[in-house]
């Protein structure tokens, strides 16, 4: 058995930066989740999203099934393995609509294909919660440790919600280049086992947030552009800089690859509309099928 793949960039409009992804449409074949674990620790990539058609009797999109593998845990979401996901079908499958559906372990998520060549992603939003003095210690302990100038802490956080409740928040000044923080997450990794995400106000450039998403124990040292976080993030910069329900934000990952999105909290329905550019870099055909 040989299976088709394609790599994605994602959330960038230029190839080998963003985050890439492996996008595998099985058709005919049947992969386990045992395959689909084995096939992503081999790619090694932070995630590797395997498709499935389904039937709808419904028109004027198709349905999916999408299921993400990072190279040693299956996700319950993920942001750039979608895009990529949906740029691959816009692009090669899917060519006559526009919409997409895709059955996920966080339930059905949109992507929608904009005039403008961008990507849409209709995703659940998640809430930040404040953490108890205890673990506030910690990280502050842990982060002052990262730079020889004193960093600020402005905000630390969980995220509460189906796919959220392993990301912590930590909310640092600009008195430091974001980008170029030495970060060891060593002392965090107990406190947010599935990621956690350092950020900080932006203030150039119509920017209006930087983030950095780390994942050691998924895999994942450092995340380059990460979709799932800013679910938690739209609503977060809304509130914080007194924006308009509805109103977008432009966000960056600076990452060494580093990416960009822009973010829409839809409050009313719960939701985080993400947008963003994909390139596909690489196509290829799997020989061997573990």
């Amino acid at each position: 058995m040989t299976l088709q793949y394609t790599v994605v960039d994602a959330f960038t409009e230029r190839a080998f930066a963003g985050n890439p992804a492996c996008v595998i449409i099985p058709g005919d074949k049947t992969l386990t989740s045992q395959q689909m674990q084995l096939i992503a620790r081999e790619y090694n990539l932070s995630e590797t999203a395997y498709l499935t058609k389904k039937e709808s009797e419904e028109a004027g999109f198709a349905r999916y099934g999408l299921r993400w593998f990072t190279p040693t845990v299956e996700a319950k979401l993920c942001g750039h393995a979608t895009l990529a996901s949906a740029h691959v079908l816009f692009a090669q499958v899917e060519t006559s609509i526009n919409t997409l559906k895709f059955d996920t372990l966080s339930g059905e998520l949109i992507a929608t294909s904009l005039p403008d060549g961008k990507i849409q992603l209709e995703f659940p939003a998640g809430e930040l919660h404040p953490v108890s003095n205890e673990v506030t210690a910690k990280v502050e302990k842990a982060i002052s440790q990262l730079t020889e100038k004193q960093l600020a802490i402005k905000n630390i956080s969980v995220g509460v919600g189906y796919s959220f409740e392993k990301y912590m928040i930590v909310e640092v000044g600009t008195e430091v280049s974001l980008g170029g923080l030495p970060v060891n997450t060593g002392p965090l990794v107990d406190l947010a086992p599935w990621g956690i995400v350092v950020l900080t106000q932006a203030e150039a450039g119509g920017i209006d947030f930087a983030s950095r998403v780390f994942g050691p124990l998924v895999g994942v040292p450092e995340d380059p552009v990460t979709g799932s976080s800013h679910c938690l993030l739209g609503p977060y910069w809304t509130k914080k800089l007194n924006k308009l329900d509805m109103e977008p934000l432009n966000a960056i990952q600076v990452s060494p690859r580093g990416g960009a999105l822009t973010v829409v909290w839809d409050q009313a329905k719960g939701m985080c509309k993400l947008q963003g550019d994909a390139v596909t870099v690489l196509k290829g055909e799997l020989l061997y099928v573990p």
